[in-house]
């Protein structure tokens, strides 16, 4: 029964009496409603925690798999442990808002965690608040957290002159789009790779997926970039596409 619908329930215990006329059980009614609707909120977090553990595991054991195809046991070793603490980054934000999304700001500087002390001078980020949903936030934390591993050994991080730019935005015309883009500058030559890896995976077509929209990557020679674009709706928390 919905809450519009939903009646008030009480318990009663009637009086009892012995031989005598002497009371000996009293009679209380007490309204339980709230703890009615409190049980039931309950077992819908219960179901709603299951069927995101789930989900959650099958991501882990996707990246296992994947991983898992390039390079010797210790390479997967350290690489599946990068991957699965920068899911349990952006899982710890949803926790705390109880999957009621991420703010970008706050997701990037989770992933980034290990560069904060570059945040504001090597590492500049740029865009209005925006509240992404749990599946985008998911999606895209992934991706940073691998553009970020591949910048500080490949890539702009690799040496101490280079730079990042990471900047997103709300397209609010007739076609309402999301966009977020990850540029570096000032690092090594760039050149495109023989072969691609899962990171290039997880950046492309894992980000798509989580938004249902379009990453780009571009090696040029001063610096990759990144470029994800997405319906507003698709990326972003009901709640901020209202406001």
């Amino acid at each position: 029964m919905s809450q519009e619908g939903r009646h008030q329930e009480v318990e009663v215990v009637a009086n009892l009496y012995d031989e005598n006329g002497r009371p000996v059980i009293q009679c209380n009614i007490r309204d339980i409603t709230e703890r009615r609707r409190s049980e039931e909120h309950v077992t819908l977090l219960m179901a709603e925690v299951n069927h995101r553990a789930k989900n959650l595991l099958a991501v882990v054991q996707a990246v296992a798999c994947q991983t898992a195809k390039h390079g010797d046991p210790a390479t997967f070793a350290s690489r599946l442990s990068d991957r699965i603490e920068g899911l349990a980054a952006g899982q710890d934000l949803l926790v705390r808002t109880q999957w009621q999304g991420v703010e970008v700001a706050e997701l990037i500087e989770a992933q980034l965690a290990h560069f904060k002390e570059l945040i504001g001078t090597r590492i500049l980020l740029s865009g209005p608040p925006a509240r992404l949903t749990a599946e985008a936030a998911q999606g895209i934390g992934m991706a940073l957290h691998e553009l970020a591993t591949n910048a500080v050994k490949y890539g702009a991080l690799s040496n101490d002159s280079g730079r990042v730019q990471i900047v997103w935005q709300l397209h609010t015309n007739a076609r309402p789009e999301f966009s977020m883009s990850w540029l570096e500058d000032g690092g090594p030559i760039v050149e495109a790779p023989a072969r691609k890896g899962f990171g290039q995976t997880v950046i492309g077509r894992m980000a798509e997926a989580a938004v249902q929209g379009v990453a780009k990557i571009i090696y040029a020679r001063n610096g990759l970039s990144w470029h994800l674009s997405a319906p507003l709706e698709n990326a972003l928390a009901a709640a901020r596409i209202g406001a």
